[in-house]
């Protein structure tokens, strides 16, 4: 699944113009993509989201977005803009419960794992946790769809168990992509590090 990274928007300046989003999106598609997985920084960061990027692409793919949802009730923007998945990552999360309110909303909330050499996170239930601690909790609340950066993969999957959650893994690093040996559902890949022709095997 093709990764779009979503950063610096201005108050006068788009992070993709409607030219370059027609671009990749042609680009991808002539390519039989049909996910995406938009991290929107700005929204993680800023909580900024760049709502209209996700309502320009929902047309051409089926979207799932990470925009750094703090509370359960954030994910009901995400889903108006035309997201078929939202991701609540463990870097913005006020507390590993709020996946549970935002299932009230909608069933399509996954669980995003932000990782950088440790957990990242400091809401309710995540800090201080152990990395299993976080992933059956998020479960436990009613995560079904999981993502984590490929380098933790093993660790998250073995947190899983046999609880039927599905795993994806991230690869939004040069050289990521080459682990395509991954046992997972997909591997979510930034689409500049795609190759040029075809999908990655």
């Amino acid at each position: 699944m093709p990764l779009l990274l979503l950063k610096g928007r201005t108050a006068i300046r788009r992070e993709y113009s409607k030219k370059e989003l027609t671009s990749i999106s042609k680009s991808l598609r002539g390519r039989n993509f049909e996910k995406l997985y938009v991290l929107d920084v700005d929204g993680i960061e800023r909580n900024k989201p760049q709502l209209d990027i996700v309502q320009s692409l929902c047309n051409d793919f089926s979207i799932s977005y990470e925009a750094g949802p703090r509370m359960g009730a954030n994910v009901i923007d995400l889903v108006v803009a035309g997201a078929d998945m939202v991701y609540m990552g463990t870097y913005c999360l006020a507390s590993l419960d709020e996946i549970e309110v935002a299932m009230s909303f909608t069933e399509g909330i996954g669980f995003k794992i932000d990782w950088n050499d440790g957990l990242q996170g400091r809401g309710k239930g995540i800090k201080g946790a152990s990395l299993s601690e976080v992933v059956q909790g998020a479960i436990r609340y009613g995560a079904k769809d999981i993502v984590a950066p490929v380098e933790i993969v093993g660790k998250v999957k073995g947190a899983i168990g046999d609880s039927g959650a599905v795993l994806r893994a991230m690869a939004d690093r040069p050289g990521d992509e080459k682990m395509t040996d991954l046992d997972c559902a997909s591997l979510i890949v930034n689409h500049e590090l795609l190759p040029k022709e075809g999908k990655p095997q």
